[in-house]
């Protein structure tokens, strides 16, 4: 029985399937590896084109955060520009209305801590400009008076507000007609006062009430606002009134002056 099984199985199995047998394992275990080695060398590939290609967007995501800020810069820049634009339109037009001939200058130099002190504008003697002339400024539709002239350079000049304690503007109030000195007290607390008006004046006064330029100096010309009536003092060993002033000009804002030339301005 032994021996015909024997022969049964070395009639079934043919010789050429048994030697070809040692080929295929050799065959598989060759291939195992190649998938494995392609695998990685494809996976290290794609590491690498990957890598190059977040470098590249990298540096394309930079060029348009530059761009963006330039861009963001620009429109800045160009709001600004047209502010100002807006700005020197309606100094051009208030200019042209004058029935005098003035100077624009700019404000190159003051101090933000302290707007009762001097300021200094970038036009001097080369412009025409001359110790004690008057300088005048346009805020939100209203002319105002700044102050005059203290000194000149060819190029520069300085002016003194009008809330200096040395300055002195003769004016009259513009609806009753009432007229008086108004005198800087370089504080913040009052920092104009009108002196020397009439206490039979004390009725006909009322709060707000415009201040403007008499004309009687011939420094500053007649018309021009000074500031608007803010409280009335009293004082029984006083002949006059005294009245507190609010500015018409917020200094904090001013930019632009103009300093008239033809209405006064000597060298006294």
């Amino acid at each position: 029985m032994l021996l015909l099984v024997i022969s049964l199985v070395s009639l079934t199995v043919s010789t050429k399937s048994l030697v070809g047998l040692p080929e295929e394992i050799g065959l598989s275990i060759v291939s195992f590896f190649q998938r494995g080695f392609n695998a990685v060398s494809t996976f290290l590939s794609e590491t690498t084109t990957s890598i190059a290609e977040l470098r590249r967007l990298q540096a394309i995501h930079n060029d348009l955060l530059a761009q963006v800020e330039s861009l963001t810069n620009q429109q800045h820049l160009f709001s600004e520009l047209r502010g100002e634009n807006e700005r020197l339109n309606g100094l051009l037009g208030f200019h042209e209305t004058r029935s005098y001939t003035s100077v624009a200058g700019k404000i190159i130099a003051k101090d933000p801590e302290n707007l009762y002190a001097t300021f200094v504008v970038d036009k001097g003697s080369a412009n025409g400009i001359r110790k004690n002339q008057a300088v005048v400024a346009y805020q939100d539709g209203m002319e105002g008076l700044v102050g005059k002239v203290l000194e000149v350079s060819p190029g520069t000049c300085v002016v003194v507000p009008l809330y200096d304690s040395a300055t002195y503007v003769a004016v009259r109030l513009e609806r009753s007609r009432y007229e008086g000195l108004v005198v800087g007290s370089g504080s913040e607390d009052d920092p104009l006062v009108m002196k020397y008006v009439k206490k039979r004046a004390t009725d006909e006064i009322q709060y707000g009430d415009m201040v403007v330029t008499s004309g009687l100096q011939s420094l500053y010309p007649s018309g021009i606002a000074v500031a608007r009536v803010s409280k009335l003092r009293i004082y029984d060993y006083l002949t006059s009134l005294e009245i507190e002033l609010e500015p018409v000009l917020d200094f904090s804002r001013l930019e632009y002056v103009f300093i008239i030339q033809d209405e006064g301005g000597t060298d006294r």
